[in-house]
């Protein structure tokens, strides 16, 4: 007969999750054990098997986690109801609010991903690709390129200034993940010279 789940059951999986996440990019996913993630968490090897099958599908979840939040930040800012340069503010804004606060997961998606089985490299990759083609899609409602070669650069270079910002930023420091978008995003439409855009 199989293990009842708990009422926090749900809550303790997120936690361990989120526990992982740091410690697999702290120290790399070779380098980590579940033994110093049971460590780490405070519960025993036997208890994280409760919650996951195995070390790598502790990294896989992690990662789906952090992308279906991304996707879900996409979902809500691009509304096509709004002019293109507000969807695209919103977007930067709102993902720059997930990369401060999921930091180590992010770590994990842009380093560990060749970490993964095949199977789940596949389906981890596709989720990123549909992304990045959300936001080409997006910079081509904005600025209609005029060779259709140019919309995948595009979007891959707004991206790039988004998501090596873990390598640098500090979300606790003078400048807010917000402001921090809203120049990416000002950079990158208007150049370097161009004065700051009020937020909404």
């Amino acid at each position: 007969m199989a293990r009842p789940q708990a009422a926090d059951y749900a809550d303790k999986r997120e936690a361990i999750l989120d526990m992982a996440a740091e410690l697999f990019a702290r120290r790399g996913f070779a380098g980590a054990s579940l033994a110093d993630l049971a460590e780490a968490s405070g519960y025993s090897k036997s208890s994280l098997y409760h919650y996951f099958g195995d070390k790598q599908a502790i990294l896989c979840q992690a990662m789906q986690a952090h992308l279906a939040e991304l996707t879900a930040i996409a979902d809500t800012a691009m509304d096509v109801t709004l002019p293109p340069e507000q969807q695209l503010r919103r977007f930067a804004r709102a993902t720059m609010r997930a990369y401060a606060t999921a930091r180590w997961k992010h770590r994990l998606l842009v380093n560990e991903t060749a970490s993964l089985a095949p199977v789940e490299q596949r389906q981890v990759v596709a989720a990123q690709r549909a992304l990045v083609q959300r936001v080409a899609d997006l910079l081509e409602r904005l600025r209609p390129a005029a060779n259709v070669a140019e919309r995948w650069p595009n979007a891959m270079l707004f991206y790039g200034m988004l998501n090596f910002t873990y390598t640098w930023y500090d979300p606790a420091g003078a400048v807010t993940p917000e402001a921090l978008a809203d120049r990416a995003v000002t950079v990158f439409l208007d150049g370097f010279g161009a004065k700051k855009t009020a937020a909404e």
